[in-house]
Parts: C-alpha cells; sequence; structure tokens
C-alpha cells in the first residue's frame, strides 16, 4: 500500500475521532445547559411563585412530609429578561465561585432587591447560561426581578461599554430606584452596562 494511501486513512480515522469527540462534547454540554435550566426553574416554582405548601419525598422514612413554602436565605430573588430568554437566581456576593455556579450576584454597593430607592446591581457571567445575550437588549426591554416580597419590572434606559476600572455605573442613587445589570465583554478589560429603571411593581 502506497505511503499516500496510508496518510488518507489516517487522516480519515483522525477526522472521524475528532468529529466523534466534539459531538460527545456537544451532547454533554447541551444536556448540562439543560438540566441546569430544570433545577433553576424547579428553585423558582418551589420558592417564589408557588404560594401555598408543597409535597416532598422523605426518602429515608418512604413517606410524604408537607413543607412550608420559605424562602431560602442563599437565593434572594431571580431575575427575567423574556426578550433575551434570560432567567436566573439571585445571591449575594460577587465572587467567582458564586458566578461560576450560573448564579447573578448582587454586589456589595447595591441596595436591596426590595429597597424602595437606589442602585441595584447585578453581575453574571458572560455564559450561554447567563448574560450571554446581554449585549442585544434593547432600549424599552423589560426586565422582572422577582423576591418573596414583591415583583418588579424595569425597563432598559441605557446600554454602555465601559473599561473595568470605571465606576461610575456603581454609585447609588437617592431619588429614583435603578436596576443595573453588568457583565464582562469579549475582551476582559471591558464591561458591559445595562441600565434599567422601575416601571412598576405589584
Amino acid at each position: 500500500m502506497a505511503k499516500k494511501d496510508i496518510k488518507k486513512k489516517i487522516s480519515k480515522y483522525i477526522g472521524i475521532i475528532l468529529l466523534l469527540v466534539s459531538m460527545i462534547y456537544l451532547y454533554k454540554f447541551g444536556k448540562a445547559k439543560y438540566k441546569d435550566k430544570q433545577e433553576t426553574s424547579r428553585i423558582i416554582e418551589n420558592q417564589f411563585l408557588n404560594t401555598n405548601s408543597y409535597m416532598i419525598i422523605n426518602e429515608k422514612e418512604n413517606k410524604l412530609e408537607l413543607e412550608t413554602n420559605k424562602l431560602n436565605n442563599y437565593y434572594l430573588g431571580y431575575i427575567e429578561i423574556p426578550s433575551l430568554n434570560i432567567k436566573r437566581l439571585i445571591v449575594k456576593g460577587t465572587e467567582k465561585e458564586i458566578l461560576d455556579k450560573n448564579l447573578v450576584g448582587i454586589l456589595k454597593s447595591s441596595v436591596n432587591l426590595d429597597s424602595e430607592l437606589g442602585n441595584i446591581i447585578l453581575a453574571g457571567h458572560n455564559t450561554n447560561n447567563v448574560f450571554q445575550n446581554l449585549h442585544k437588549a434593547k432600549i424599552g426591554d423589560k426586565i422582572k426581578i422577582v423576591t418573596l416580597k414583591d415583583t418588579y419590572t424595569y425597563a432598559v434606559k441605557d446600554k454602555q461599554t465601559i473599561d473595568e476600572s470605571d465606576m461610575s455605573f456603581f454609585k447609588q442613587v437617592s431619588n429614583k430606584k435603578i436596576l443595573t445589570l453588568v457583565t464582562c465583554e469579549n475582551n476582559i478589560k471591558k464591561r458591559l452596562i445595562v441600565v434599567a429603571e422601575l416601571d412598576y411593581q405589584y
């Protein structure tokens, strides 16, 4: 067999192996993404949308128990941007180990989610399950923040790309309630900022 034929066969086999590896990776990535979304939806349903008690299975005693539906201190609420297909749980802190769990973190300089006035500042990774589509936000897009106490709807008013050293969007305000979302741009030294103002609450 000619050396050229052998090289062609080797190249063909390598191509097939690479294709299979890519397919396995995409399958696992898609499965993990789906599982993450399902788990997020389950937590949101149990802790924020279901106002009644719900049934859980006690595996040790093999029976159903009634558990009061109350907010876990870990989750402060959730953010939903329907136009961007974003729906993520909100927690306190923006440390890497928190954001790496596909959560949205509230900065220390932020007011709390239920404050009457001030700047709520939320950060999340620029990843597929979190703020990857944030750059597609348009003026007027609605952003919903849900807590155990209330539901707040904000309207996007501004979108900017800033240097990581620019802290001007993280200042507090005293005359209105605004929401500031921040994520990394492709250039890690840049930040994408989306600012929204409270539209209504209910």
